[in-house]
């Protein structure tokens, strides 16, 4: 049985739909505009966000390249904001009023907001 390409279309779109609002973000910082900055801190809590800027203030004293460091949002798995640099193993999350330091699946508190 053919089915018209519009109906496929139509079929499809509540599904794409549902698998663009699970899936996470992950961008360079330097590729960050405006918007997606106000996208993030409007989906955040201000700890979160404030741990944000924590975190980022760090990388920038440690003249760490912004192409280097890649954000992670809309995550279905992390309440917050996924920070790490390229090529290492350096990862953290700021969620639930704290930054985390995360190695091998496990993380260490660092800092409360």
């Amino acid at each position: 049985m053919k089915f018209p390409l519009k109906t496929i279309f139509i079929l499809a779109l509540p599904a794409l739909a549902l698998s663009d609002a699970t899936r996470a973000e992950t961008l360079e910082l330097s590729k960050i505009d405006r918007k997606t900055e106000l996208h993030i801190q409007r989906g955040n809590t201000k700890q979160s966000v404030q741990c944000f800027a924590f975190i980022l203030k760090d990388f920038q004293d440690r003249k760490i390249r912004k192409s280097d460091i890649y954000v992670t949002f809309d995550d279905p798995n992390i309440d917050g904001i996924g920070v790490g640099i390229a090529e290492t193993d350096e990862n953290y999350t700021c969620e639930a009023g704290e930054l985390r330091a995360w190695e091998a699946g496990e993380y260490r508190a660092v800092k409360r907001f």
